[in-house]
This record gives C-alpha cells, structure tokens and sequence, in this order.
C-alpha cells in the first residue's frame, strides 16, 4: 500500500516550479512503457518547449546502448524533458552534462549527497549507480528539431531488496538514510537545469566546464571506451566543452570519443 505522502503530484510539481518554463505542460501518468517514448510523440505533435513526462513506474524504461533501466514504482524519479533548443548539433551533449549537474546540486541541497558523474550519462556514488540519463534527438537538415533528456534517479528505494537488480546501484535513502521528497527534488533538479539552459543557450558554458570536469568520477582512471565501431583504451583527461570524452589512448595519442559505453579500471 503506497501512503498518499509519498505520491508525485502535478500542482505540487508546479508550486515547486514557479514561474519555471517547466511549470506549463507537466504530463502525468501513474504508469507508462518510457517517459522518453511519450515525450517524443508529443514532440511530434507540436508540444510546447519545456514539456515534461513524469511517471511513478515503467514498463519499458531504457538506458543507453538499449538496456533495461529498472525501477520500482512509487519509490524513484522517473522522468522526461522536451526541449528546442537553437544550439548547434555538436553541442547536444552539453544539455545531458548540465542536467546532471543540476541533479548532483539538487540532490546535495537536499541530502548532502554529492555524487559524481561517469562520463557520458550516469551518476554514482563511489562504484554504484545512482541515476542515469538519456538523451535523444531529431535532426532535420543539419538543424535540431528537438532534444529530449530522460532522468532515472534512485530516491527513496533500497536495491538490496530487489533480485532483478544485477549491477551495483544505490539510492539517495541508502546512501544516507534520509527520505526525500520526490516532488521537492524534481522541481529543485528542473530549477537549477532552467537557469544552466539559459546559459547553454547564450554559450555561457566556461563554469559547467569546470564543473563537470570536477565532479567526473573517471579522471585520470585506465579506461575502457565499446563504441558502436571500435573498442579503445587509455587514460581519461577530460571532458571537452562539447561533452566529449578526450582520452590518451596506449601510443600516447588524445582522442576524442563522442559516445560509447565506458568501463573503468579503479
């Protein structure tokens, strides 16, 4: 039986946003295959920028590279948003670094959790999962015709107790004992990403720079880089301001790795 306290509830959501662009068009479902499949058809449709999908469980949520993201309901933040943003293409991927960056401040506001970010979408806490990010798109013409940015966070929920659960993963209730509020969250995390957006989208991106590469969980680790053509090996030096990967590979060469399912040597 879930308590009514810890339900997600839109005019809540909305009273958490203010005047946030995010405030306008919040789509609520109980249950859904993929926050991320429901945003894309109503991206089709013509919904406003700043849509959001949230839902409390999914049937069919998604990572990276295809992979099942697993989720109990009533419990996590399960949520997508829909943008249109007038960068260019190559800069796409700096929307999923600052939405993780507002996530880590959120969370750390809140909890006084800091996770770090494993490079290209996930969030951890020392070597297990806290959240995951997927970020699809439509390019029409060489030109962005939408992004949208999925969010997975583990909040009030214990994997231990879960057999379906096979990586090493954690929560925000884990890590620390505290129980959150998953209304409070998801405003705090769509307040901070409005303002980071803002400034991504006047190329002000010189401090998330910084940032991301400070809390980056694999800087300076051996790591191991699948892509859909090759596999490559190095050491991981930075992320770029495009959030690329650069890496020195074994001959003692920088490469720059756009995407690709990392693993990493601690």
């Amino acid at each position: 039986m879930v308590n009514d306290m810890d339900l997600l509830e839109v005019e809540r959501i909305r009273k958490g946003l203010g005047q946030s662009i995010f405030s306008t068009n919040i789509v609520f479902h109980r249950s859904l295959n993929s926050t991320n499949i429901l945003a894309k058809e109503l991206a089709t449709k013509g919904a406003p920028e700043g849509t959001i999908v949230v839902t409390e469980e999914q049937t069919k949520g998604m990572g990276r590279m295809g992979r099942r993201w697993f989720s109990p309901g009533y419990v996590n933040l399960l949520f997508s948003l829909l943008l249109y943003p007038n960068i260019k293409p190559d800069r796409i991927f700096v929307l999923t670094m600052t939405l993780a960056l507002a996530a880590i401040e959120a969370i750390k506001e809140m909890s006084g959790l800091t996770p770090m970010i494993k490079w290209p979408n996930d969030l951890y806490v020392d070597r297990r999962k806290l959240a995951g990010i997927l970020a699809e798109f439509s390019l029409s013409r060489g030109r962005i015709e939408y992004v949208i940015l999925g969010l997975g966070l583990n909040v009030n929920w214990n994997p231990n107790d879960e057999a379906d659960v096979t990586n090493p993963a954690t929560s925000i209730l884990q890590e620390t004992g505290l129980k959150l509020s998953r209304n409070d969250l998801l405003a705090g995390i769509l307040r901070l990403f409005e303002d980071y957006y803002r400034d991504v989208l006047a190329g002000n991106i010189d401090d998330f720079y910084k940032r991301w590469n400070d809390l980056s969980l694999i800087m300076g680790q051996e790591v191991e880089i699948q892509s859909a053509k090759e596999r490559m090996r190095g050491t991981a030096l930075r992320i770029d301001k495009k959030g690329a990967l650069v890496i020195k590979d074994n001959h003692g060469k920088e490469q720059k790795i756009i995407s690709g399912d990392v693993s990493v040597r601690f």
